[in-house]
């Protein structure tokens, strides 16, 4: 894996900021552009731009291939935040691709409590729950597996996440939290 992006880069920085990188790529520096609704739109330098619903991708636009949209199933815990169950639960959420277009592609997936985990970010200590979402019935036979660590607010703080099926897996660490004003 890549070395993470140092503590001292990312306190220069006077914005919320993420970790990301896609597939095999270096780990770079996104940057919160803004707030829509509660979706967190983040620029990278290269202009890709990614949108998270507490801490979930919904959108990716930048690349030849791109997620034009993520509708969760209302009931998914990325929408609510709540984590909070140790069984297996099954959403089915729909997604629109660009380039090829697919309007609404519904795929079921199953998310599953593995284990509490510590891992530490940007020199802290966090206590995390890990998640496993795994993608079951679809039209086109995306098979994938998402990495969820959400904290006790319910809040994914970090992800490996697939987006696209011509894609590969977006790596995100939440490095310096948005503070929305009151």
């Amino acid at each position: 894996e890549p070395d993470d992006i140092s503590i001292d880069e990312i306190q220069k920085i006077k914005f919320a900021t993420m970790q990301a990188r896609i597939g095999r790529s270096n780990n770079s520096v996104i940057v919160l552009e803004e707030d829509q609704n509660n979706i967190l739109k983040w620029t990278s330098s290269n202009l890709i731009k990614i949108y998270t619903n507490r801490g979930y991708v919904v959108k990716l636009t930048g690349l030849k291939n791109e997620l034009e949209n993520l509708e969760l199933d209302k009931f998914h815990p990325a929408l609510s935040g709540n984590f909070d169950f140790d069984e297996e639960k099954i959403f089915t959420s729909f997604y629109t691709f660009d380039n090829p277009k697919l309007f609404r592609l519904p795929v079921k997936t199953k998310i599953s409590f593995i284990r509490e985990e510590e891992i530490t970010i940007m020199g802290k200590l966090k206590k995390l729950k890990l998640f496993e979402e795994k993608s079951l019935e679809n039209l086109i036979s995306w098979d994938f597996i998402n990495l969820l660590w959400v904290n006790k607010e319910g809040y994914i703080i970090k992800s490996k996440q697939s987006f696209t099926p011509k894609n590969p897996e977006i790596y995100l660490q939440l490095t310096k939290k948005y503070i929305k004003p009151e």
